[in-house]
């Protein structure tokens, strides 16, 4: 037989002892017209996404000052991650990067690297997600806008040169939102 105790536990249990949070009030209708106008900007100036090697890369902006890259320490979540899987092909990895669009057509190439293509191949090739191939073998740099911390470990991570490489939404150079 249990011991009996004169004090009652008249604390909840279960399901009634879940509290229901207030949920937090936050008007983000101030900034929608603008995020909606800097989307709509992006998505009228987006060349492609290609796939680009580390040779055709500058992480150096003209026109402002990029990130310093990060320390070990703060690097190492996403050292770890990377170490697991490289996820070079996601659209939520992707990077992003700007090159004049004359540039850009004189240089991009058909998935195998076979021949020069039209924007609106790149696009059509989007569409069937494949990704047109910027020629490593060009001396061309795509300005990055993103990605540098990304582009590091992969070159601690893989020895072959080859193998450093990303998509890359590449945008028309000179936006002005």
């Amino acid at each position: 037989m249990a011991p009996t105790t004169p004090v009652a536990n008249k604390k909840a249990r279960g399901l009634a002892a879940v509290k229901l949070k207030e949920p937090l009030l936050i008007d983000t209708e101030e900034f929608s017209e603008e995020f909606r106008l800097i989307e709509k900007d992006l998505n009228e100036n987006l060349l492609g996404h290609v796939k680009v090697n580390v040779r055709n890369m500058t992480f150096e902006w003209t026109d402002g000052e990029n990130r310093a890259i990060a320390d070990e320490v703060r690097s190492a979540g996403l050292r770890e991650n990377m170490r697991h899987g490289v996820f070079r092909t996601d659209p939520t990895h992707r990077m992003s990067g700007t090159i004049d669009s004359t540039i850009f057509k004189k240089h991009v190439h058909d998935p195998k690297g076979k021949k020069t293509v039209s924007l609106e191949q790149v696009k059509e090739f989007n569409r069937s997600v494949e990704f047109p191939i910027f020629n490593p073998g060009s001396n061309v740099k795509i300005e990055m806008q993103s990605g540098q911390h990304r582009m590091k470990i992969l070159q601690e991570l893989r020895t072959d040169i080859d193998d450093h490489w990303w998509i890359v939404s590449v945008y028309r150079n000179g936006i002005k939102l």
